[in-house]
């Protein structure tokens, strides 16, 4: 019985570590007006179930913006121009990465999901990681794409 409580607990601190800021959006920043010069971003993880307990991390240009958990959200504004967007799970052995080109004073939905090969590849524990990784030079736990652009009104 002692075992069992200290298992649930381990167990239940496990899941939450991997959560993830939620990451609301930034109220302030999506009712303030877009420099000319930027790009504004908003990106946002889906809400399914797969990979609930990891966090997606978001870098853009090799800078860390977000940890996203189920749902969770950010936004900020980027220079105008060529940006290199990756998505990963530190835990995986790849990364997910796009090229944006963003135009001034445009706006950017990205979406960040789990990829559906990398979640059968872990049920086959670190061997199935590998080698979905090797397989996949875009790889890794999850995956980001442009789903909406708009020009600035």
């Amino acid at each position: 019985m002692r075992h069992r409580k200290f298992i649930i607990v381990v167990f239940a601190c496990a899941i939450l570590a991997g959560c993830g800021s939620q990451g609301a959006e930034n109220a302030g920043l999506a009712n303030m007006p877009l420099k000319t010069s930027d790009a504004r971003l908003k990106i946002y993880r889906t809400d399914t179930l797969e990979s609930a307990g990891d966090a997606a991390r978001v870098r853009i240009d090799g800078r860390e913006v977000a940890n996203l958990g189920i749902g969770g959200s950010t936004m900020l504004d980027v220079p105008a121009g060529q940006h290199k967007i990756v998505v990963d799970n530190p835990l995986h052995p790849n990364v997910y990465e796009i090229s944006l080109a963003a135009k001034p004073g445009e706006r950017y939905a990205l979406e960040v999901s789990p990829r559906s090969e990398a979640t059968v590849a872990r049920m086959f524990g670190v061997a199935g990681m590998l080698a979905e990784s090797a397989a996949n030079q875009n790889g890794g736990e999850f995956q980001i794409r442009v789903v909406e652009s708009a020009e600035r009104t």
